[in-house]
């Protein structure tokens, strides 16, 4: 059996090499259109490398719509966003886990609860709230909402934070160590592989939002990347400008894969079986 470990793994690799090119081409396409001429796009159906590369679609994309903008309220919003979700699940998560209060399950059940319900279902009342409110057509009506759905992220880190071992907290305790102590000084500083997998799933999320974003920004300069390329494709496709757009594009998702590349061993840490998120 061991002679055929090797063997065994060498076929899963030629299996698993041909999925991943076919999932990866258009991506490598995008790249590669971002950076041709908007002129040459069209001229080959497959190319792999870029004929005469060009920054020019990049330039072309800022300059006729506010592309920056876009960039800038879609890390605006996904900053605040994975920070609020961040004050309010580690606390509550490291609560329901470590301390003990009267309905402490019941209330743990009714946030873990929230994650049957469809968010769709909320729309119409989120969206008079953040009318009546006044966050119509701003950022924070974006942001604030979206900071409510923590539901998955307290029963992950709940989790995470009842495998953390008794002993270091009794011995906080034989220190006078308080509550808040034990969280700040012992619990977080062993919680990384998960609170950094927290932090790339609620950005991801955050930089993804697409329906309630399209609801509540009207004004162009306002809108957030996700929608930038929505109403970038619907506006230059009737001109043919297939380089800016895939520009566009490739600007929407560099931030994405620059996240999860540098956060890559943390999210294998936080998710593999047996690392215990530590």
């Amino acid at each position: 059996m061991a002679d055929r470990t090797p063997a065994r793994g060498w076929l899963q690799h030629l299996i698993l090499l041909p999925v991943a090119l076919v999932t990866l081409f258009p991506l490598f396409w995008m790249v590669t259109t971002a950076f041709t001429p908007n002129e040459l796009v069209l001229t080959r159906a497959i190319r792999f490398w870029p004929e005469q590369p060009t920054l020019d679609n990049f330039r072309t994309a800022f300059a006729r719509h506010p592309v920056g903008l876009w960039l800038l309220n879609g890390f605006v919003v996904s900053a605040f966003v994975t920070l609020g979700k961040l004050l309010i699940s580690l606390p509550a998560a490291y609560a329901f886990a470590r301390m003990e209060f009267r309905g402490r399950d019941t209330l743990f059940w009714l946030v873990v609860a929230t994650l049957t319900f469809p968010s769709i279902i909320g729309i119409v009342p989120t969206f008079i709230g953040v009318v009546k409110l006044g966050y119509y057509d701003t950022l924070a009506g974006v942001i604030v909402p979206s900071i409510a759905f923590v539901g998955f992220y307290i029963f992950y880190l709940r989790q995470n934070f009842r495998q953390l071992p008794s002993e270091m907290f009794e011995a906080a305790l034989l220190d006078n160590a308080g509550p808040w102590r034990q969280f700040v000084q012992i619990a977080l500083p062993n919680m990384r592989a998960p609170i950094a997998a927290v932090t790339v799933l609620s950005f991801l999320g955050a930089w993804n939002i697409y329906f309630w974003s399209l609801l509540i920004l009207e004004s162009p300069e306002k809108k957030t990347i996700t929608i930038g390329i929505k109403v970038f494709t619907d506006i230059e496709a009737s001109n043919q400008l297939w380089g800016p757009m895939m520009a566009v594009a490739l600007l929407g998702i560099l931030p994405v894969l620059v996240l999860f590349a540098l956060a890559q061993r943390q999210m294998i840490e936080a998710f593999a079986p047996g690392s215990g998120g530590k």
